[in-house]
């Protein structure tokens, strides 16, 4: 419903963007990979970039920049510091080439795309990409549960299967056959499909509460056997960071939703009494404790990649050296990220990449958090997710390399950057 429209370029448009979004998560080879990519598939989701870019310009011959406000500065800063710092990195060693060009091309191509956008164009962008990630996250639940009653198993590659006749559906899963395994659907690890999944939910969760609202009973039916459906995909992530996040911002959506202060009040004291019961029982098990406050020992990970920047503080070792990096503090057999954004920031664009990154995202959220009103839904599920991509941030490392969530990142910069709306942009439209 969000594509149609009498505006058939506009509509095109943001089908185009749509794919954009989400084109890496559905061609990423199966494998329990995340950085690590082959040379010829960065080379091959180049040119699919540049189809949907001139196919965009074709159809909506876009010849108007909105006025941008005082913060495009910081912006322009921010993009011409990683231009300028990739290709002056390009040819190290220990940088990966064809990562660096790819992010490079198709950060630019994106947002050339993205400051055409007048004020209908980027709200109508928002409310589709509310969609598509509350149902993309209703997929990709549905295949993990689904494939989870699989019992065909390659180990060696961590592929769990189920044959239905002549189809297969597989997906990757992580851990020991005969106990729990993690699923991953059709995502390249546990922690990526959590991460899909924690915004899908809390737009059923957002849906369930304006149901409530409303006494809407098919609604309410409709979007809570979604959002159940969606939080079982969580537990059979099982991932730390995603069942985190997703609790936080649930209370955090119902405080902005509900309107009365004792409901509030009441509803975020049944919060903190569940939070204590679980961290009470789960404190008497020392072993599980410890592993859960170190979130699976990537503690140790992010001091190697603080370490591992110290001797190149100021700019960095170059994008995708991370990799190098920790083989370097923790040998060839651990990990292949720093598993956190703003340390793989510091330790490949250096302090001043890194101060420049974190300055764009909290323009992000002053501005969010402006714009949030208790009656505007948009405005309120663009300041959760806006912190949903904060809290993911600190624990995986996602925005810095082309993918959707560095793309809806890019997005919500670029339109932090305009001013309100103005009679030009109504002449435009």
């Amino acid at each position: 419903m969000m594509l149609k429209s009498v505006n058939i370029p506009e509509s095109i448009g943001l089908f185009i963007l749509t794919l954009w979004i989400t084109i890496d998560l559905w061609t990423r080879p199966l494998s329990f990979t995340d950085e690590v990519l082959p040379n010829h598939w960065n080379v091959l989701i180049t040119l699919v970039y540049l189809v949907l870019f001139i196919v965009f310009y074709l159809v909506t011959r876009p010849i108007y920049f909105p006025p941008r406000a005082w913060t495009q500065r910081l912006v322009t800063l921010f993009l011409l510091y990683v231009t300028f710092h990739t290709i002056m990195f390009l040819f190290r060693p220990a940088t990966a080439s064809s990562l660096s060009l790819l992010h490079l091309f198709t950060t630019w191509l994106f947002v050339i795309i993205v400051l055409s956008l007048t004020a209908r164009p980027f709200a109508r962008w928002f409310q589709l990409l509310n969609l598509i990630l509350l149902y993309q996250a209703l997929c990709l639940a549905a295949y993990a549960l689904l494939v989870s009653f699989g019992q065909e198993y390659v180990p060696i590659d961590n592929i769990q299967s189920l044959r239905l006749g002549p189809i297969s559906l597989s997906q990757l899963y992580v851990g020991e056959q005969g106990g729990f395994l993690r699923s991953a659907s059709l995502t390249n690890n546990p922690n990526a499909f959590a991460a899909w999944l924690v915004p899908g939910g809390l737009i059923a969760w957002m849906y369930v509460l304006q149901a409530i609202a409303r006494r809407s009973l098919r609604s309410l039916v409709f979007f809570g056997l979604v959002l159940s459906l969606i939080f079982i995909g969580l537990l059979l992530s099982a991932s730390q960071t995603g069942i985190y996040s997703f609790c936080l911002l649930a209370l955090l959506t119902t405080l902005l939703l509900i309107p009365e202060k004792r409901l509030r009040y009441q509803v975020t004291g049944l919060y903190l009494l569940g939070a204590g019961i679980l961290i009470g029982s789960i404190s008497f098990n020392n072993a599980l404790f410890a592993q859960l406050i170190s979130l699976n020992g990537r503690s140790a990970l992010w001091q190697a990649g603080l370490s591992a920047s110290t001797d190149r503080l100021w700019f960095g070792h170059g994008l995708g050296s991370s990799v190098v990096g920790l083989e370097q503090q923790l040998g060839p057999s651990t990990l292949y990220t720093f598993h956190s954004t703003p340390i793989v920031y510091l330790y490949e664009f250096g302090l001043i990449g890194l101060l420049l990154y974190l300055a764009s995202f909290l323009l992000i959220l002053v501005r969010f958090i402006r714009d949030y009103r208790h009656d505007d839904s948009l405005s309120v599920i663009l300041l959760l997710l806006s912190l949903w991509l904060l809290l993911l941030q600190f624990t995986e490392s996602v925005l810095i390399r082309p993918s959707g969530f560095y793309f809806i990142w890019l997005s919500f910069l670029i339109y932090a950057t305009r001013r309100r709306t103005t009679s030009q942009e109504s002449t435009h439209t």
